[in-house]
């Protein structure tokens, strides 16, 4: 009785496999469709959806639109190279990407880069003009580092 007593710390050793060390999960970000849209500022991870918020402006032209209204009068011009950031609804199902006229549009918030806020506007969610950042990134890279 002894021996088998003894025995089962072992068995329950062999039975409860050992975890391998692992890295933290990084979050993904929103992927273009094939027509190179943005369709949703949302993405799906373990624990439901997050929001996007940090948006690259990468227009080849230099100077990115920014409108008052999907598709209507431009209110501001951004650079490429700044960071804006996505303007959510207060629910929490909502995005900042809307379809107006078959083409997406991401609302965002930019601050000029001589300091000014300016006023949320709307630009093409499309990925000739914007590239989603990982805010995983921008927390370990922008906060962390020494400036």
């Amino acid at each position: 009785m002894n021996r088998i007593l003894a025995s089962i710390p072992a068995a329950i050793s062999l039975a409860i496999p050992f975890a391998a060390p692992s890295r933290a999960q990084v979050a993904e970000v929103p992927v273009a469709n094939q027509a190179g849209n943005f369709t949703t500022a949302r993405v799906q991870g373990n624990r439901g959806y997050y929001r996007n918020t940090h948006w690259l402006v990468v227009d080849p032209s230099r100077s990115l639109n920014c409108r008052a209204t999907p598709n209507g009068k431009v209110t501001t011009l951004l650079s490429s190279g700044w960071i804006v950031t996505a303007v959510f609804p207060d629910n929490k199902d909502g995005d900042a990407i809307v379809v107006e006229e078959e083409n997406p549009w991401l609302k965002v918030m930019a601050i000029d880069p001589s300091g000014g806020k300016l006023p949320a506007c709307w630009i093409r969610a499309n990925r000739r003009y914007i590239a989603p950042i990982n805010s995983d990134y921008i927390r370990d890279r922008v906060v962390k580092e020494p400036q």
